[in-house]
Formats: structure tokens, sequence, C-alpha cells
């Protein structure tokens, strides 16, 4: 098994799908910047499973997040994909506890009547 940890940004909104059987999954992209040369490396994420249903409103475009898994690469059109199956996602930086509010619910003033927080049953998703 191939391990890799990475921290980075979200390169736009985490987007939660159900397969054909059911299953959860939670995908999203993080850009990754080497300092060193200037170059970004991107990686599709992928989260499987109520973890990923918990964590995906908090994953907005420009969110530091962490993420460890098992990764791979495809090549399409001679180009290389670099793909993470996540075991772990931890937000970073100082928005990290705070979900955006979603379109139904931009106008409220409390927090806890976010969609998210009502579907966490009061489990910590990370």
């Amino acid at each position: 098994m191939k391990q890799i940890t990475i921290l980075g940004n979200c390169a736009k909104d985490a987007v939660v799908r159900q397969t054909q059987n059911g299953s959860d999954v939670c995908s999203f992209d993080i850009a990754v910047n080497d300092r060193r040369t200037k170059e970004v490396y991107w990686f599709s994420v992928s989260y499987w499973g109520k973890g990923g249903v918990a964590v995906a409103p908090y994953l907005r475009k420009g969110q530091p997040v962490a993420v460890s898994g098992d990764f791979s690469w495809r090549d399409y059109e001679g180009k290389k994909f670099l793909q993470i199956n996540a075991d772990k996602v931890e937000l970073a930086g100082k928005n990290s506890n705070d979900p955006h509010p979603t379109k139904e619910t931009a106008g409220d003033e409390h927090p806890s009547q976010y969609a998210s927080d009502q579907e966490l049953d009061d489990e910590i998703p990370f």
C-alpha cells in the first residue's frame, strides 16, 4: 500500500455522490504548492462513507485541508492525474470550525440551523 499525506487548499467545493449500490463518496480536488520549484500539484480526493458526507459542508474552495490515504495515478491523454483514496481528512486554518451556509440557509443568523449540523447527530466528522 502506498500512503501519502498532503496539506493544500481545496480547489473547488466538495461534491457528495452516491454510487449505484448506495455508498456515499465525497469528491474534491486539492492544490499543493511546491515553494521550492513554484509548481502546483493537483490531487483528486475521494473520501468514502459517513465521514465524507459529514466533512463535505466544510470543504469549500480555498479551505486549507490535510489528507492522508492511499494514492495512485492514472494517465489520460499523456497527462498524469494523482488520486487519493482518503483515510483521514483534517481541516486546517482559522475557519476550520465554521461550515459555510448553503443557498437555502444563506440568510439565517443561527449556525445551528445549517443543514449539515442537523445531519451530524452530535458526531465529530473528523
